[in-house]
């Protein structure tokens, strides 16, 4: 199992990685998540007071498995369309993007459109399984957060991510940390602390990639929602990563069965599933 990680390790971290502050718009949709009179008014009113927040919400919004071909033209319509609980779970998750948009490396917005597409799979695989927690869906946007922040840091990591991509789940961060001396899930909790997260949310993203990460049992590092969290988004990544015809996902068929299992779906199943949204985003691509 992956130890936490250090005091001497953080510290060492956080003074060669520049993490943005917790930003208060996070705080306001967190109470409003917990608000028995929660309003589309008081969500439409919390977004607009962003702007870039806006325009990420719109983006997303737009996208194909979200829009379903509607021209999504304002938050209000957003909220009325996709619902208050799942517009909050996707803004939690957009507040990141918005905040690390300064000097932004080119490689950086195609990482944050490809994250955008694993998320809005995970939230269509959420509607299919049904019963899931809410942070399943802001999960998929956070969960490789610490990519983000490596990309800005280190002007070749961009080179790294394609090492990555050939990697198994469980090399992926032994070439990080070859390169560059700190793995992508260790930067992306140290984020997820620093902005106050729920800390099963937090050790979802550090312990992703370990190959424990859906034990169960009293010894096991994540609870339920946690490892649910990982087992949507890891499908949802190997959709992504197999919508070209002919490119591999290679550290799948490692992780395939605990993580169907722990989804509840047969091979035969989720292989139904993830060609109607192959076929869905060719479609509207």
């Amino acid at each position: 199992m992956t130890p936490l990680i250090s005091t001497d390790e953080r510290d060492e971290l956080l003074k060669n990685l520049v993490i943005p502050p917790r930003p208060d718009v996070l705080d306001k949709l967190m109470s409003l998540r917990q608000d028995p009179d929660i309003t589309l008014q008081k969500l439409d009113d919390i977004i607009n007071e962003d702007p870039a927040l806006c325009v990420a919400m719109l983006k997303a919004a737009n996208t194909p498995i979200l829009g379903r071909g509607r021209h999504i033209t304002s938050v209000h319509q957003a909220i009325s369309l996709l619902g208050i609980k799942n517009v909050i779970s996707l803004v939690s998750g957009l507040v990141l993007r918005t905040r690390l948009t300064a000097e932004t490396p080119p490689a950086l917005e195609q990482f944050w459109d490809s994250t955008l597409q694993i998320a809005m799979i995970s939230s269509a695989l959420c509607d299919h399984i049904v019963h899931v927690t809410d942070d399943c869906r802001s999960f998929a946007l956070f969960h490789n957060c610490g990519m983000a922040i490596m990309l800005m840091r280190f002007p070749s990591y961009n080179r790294t991510l394609r090492l990555v991509e050939m990697a198994s789940d469980d090399r992926i961060g032994l070439v990080e940390q070859e390169l560059h001396g700190t793995r992508h899930d260790v930067v992306g909790y140290l984020v997820a602390r620093s902005w106050n997260m729920p800390e099963n949310f937090a050790k979802a993203i550090l312990m992703q990639n370990d190959n424990t990460v859906m034990d169960t049992g009293p010894d096991a590092p994540l609870d339920h929602d946690g490892r649910m969290m990982v087992a949507v988004t890891r499908a949802a990544r190997h959709v992504w990563r197999t919508l070209t015809p002919g490119k591999e996902d290679t550290g799948w068929e490692a992780r395939k069965d605990e993580v169907l299992n722990y989804l509840g779906m047969s091979d035969v199943e989720f292989e139904d599933w993830e060609d109607a949204m192959h076929q869905e985003l060719a479609v509207t691509a």
